[in-house]
């Protein structure tokens, strides 16, 4: 384990933390955020500026209904709820840690072999993110259907495989490798 995969942990529990402290209004928050993941994604492949304008506005959007909607919800349910916020905040953790391990650009060499993570990375960064555990998932994610047709996967069961399918079609758009 490296230390970017510390850090990767750390924005996990934040977010987890956040939740169930917001409880009900944390879970619904983020639960927004997840809905809404895919189609901010798509918008940043077309303009990054507009798609951070448009989640911060979102993001917004959607805590402030969802703390005014349940300002009137009992607190006969406290731990319930926190475990609730506990939940979504989590899960919208693991979905921004996967959408961070596979944004890094791909690089190709002169032979026109990929690597991923980079190699040409910035050199506090270059080791920490090479070692790390996470974006060697985030590799798997990110470049399935090559590793997939390359036989890459075959020491895997296919529940793994539809499973790293189906993040690899929620978290990447297009095909990376086939641009630059």
């Amino acid at each position: 384990m490296s230390l970017f995969d510390v850090v990767l942990i750390i924005v996990v529990a934040s977010l987890t933390s956040l939740g169930t402290k917001r409880r009900l209004s944390g879970f619904l928050t983020a639960l927004g955020g997840l809905l809404l993941f895919r189609p901010i994604l798509l918008l940043s492949s077309a303009s990054p500026f507009i798609a951070l304008l448009v989640a911060l506005a979102v993001g917004f959007g959607v805590s402030w209904a969802a703390r005014h909607l349940l300002a009137r919800v009992t607190r006969s349910q406290e731990n319930l709820t926190a475990y609730l916020g506990g939940v979504g905040g989590f899960l919208l953790g693991i979905a921004l840690v996967l959408a961070m391990v596979t944004s890094f650009p791909i690089e190709r060499n002169f032979e026109n072999r990929i690597y991923y993570p980079p190699q040409n990375l910035p050199s506090p960064l270059a080791q920490p993110v090479a070692s790390s555990r996470l974006v060697s998932v985030g590799r798997d994610i990110l470049l399935f259907p090559l590793l997939d047709s390359q036989g890459g996967f075959t020491d895997r069961g296919s529940g793994e495989r539809k499973v790293l399918q189906g993040l690899h079609a929620f978290f990447i758009i297009g095909e990376p490798w086939e641009s630059g």
